[in-house]
């Protein structure tokens, strides 16, 4: 499979998860809860907080049923289903609903033509106990550990990209660039592929991709650190959510 494939069908792929039954555009509300049981809408029951990581909903149902949900597990009460989301000890309960507006009127993503000339060489700098302060979408700021950095080079310019590694073990970043705002969503996340032993890296723009806040602002996700956030447009990669009637 040639270049072009290979990212046609990358890009497939991509499309089928956003637009999937309970893929990341179904997200209808995270609820923070407590430990006292609260309502939470469109759902039945009361819900709080175990106090040890899980959730427990109560009077669900003509029984007045009583469940427990913890880390993986999920529940479907009705179309909605309901997860767990753990943000290092604080936990809040996801609802998934297939019938949510975006949801239903998700029909793709829109994407700049695949190019080579954006699968840029690049030199990667492993930066053992370093770590770096990374600010969610709801303004929350947490330290993480840092890979490390990749060096390249764009337009001319010295850049260099901060990628952590993901519980899966691959590398990743978080970048904004010249068309945010106006011809691509606010910043998008880029997967690194792993170095080679000599340090030795290529980042692949192609294959810059929304985040799940492009699909709802139900999540939370991490915003470029400021090492992050280049003046430079890069057109490459997903643009934006497009939405049919």
């Amino acid at each position: 499979m040639g270049f072009v494939d290979e990212w046609r069908a990358w890009h497939a792929s991509r499309e089928r998860y956003a637009g999937a039954e309970y893929g990341p555009a179904a997200l209808e509300s995270t609820n923070w809860l407590i430990t006292e049981p609260a309502a939470v809408d469109g759902v039945s029951g009361l819900w709080a907080l175990t106090g040890d990581g899980g959730i427990r909903g109560t009077d669900l149902g003509a029984t007045g049923s009583v469940v427990t949900l913890r880390g993986r597990e999920t529940l479907r009460i009705g179309r909605r289903e309901l997860r767990v989301f753990d943000r290092r000890g604080e936990v809040a309960l996801r609802v998934f609903n297939p019938r949510r507006p975006e949801r239903e009127r998700f029909s793709a993503i829109d994407a700049y033509p695949p190019r080579e000339g954006w699968r840029i060489p690049a030199r990667f700098e492993a930066t053992p106990g370093e770590t770096i302060a990374i600010t969610t979408i709801d303004g929350r700021t947490q330290e993480s550990e840092l890979a490390g950095r990749v060096h390249f080079t764009l337009d001319g310019a010295a850049l260099s990209l901060a990628v952590t590694r993901s519980e899966q073990g691959g590398l990743s970043a978080v970048f904004g660039d010249g068309t945010n705002g106006t011809e691509t969503y606010r910043f998008r996340f880029l997967p690194v592929e792993e170095p080679a032993a000599d340090g030795s890296a290529v980042i692949d723009f192609n294959r810059a991709y929304l985040p799940p806040c492009a699909f709802s602002d139900q999540f939370v996700c991490p915003l470029p650190p400021a090492g992050n956030r280049y003046s430079a447009p890069i057109r490459a990669g997903e643009r934006a959510v497009v939405l049919g009637r």
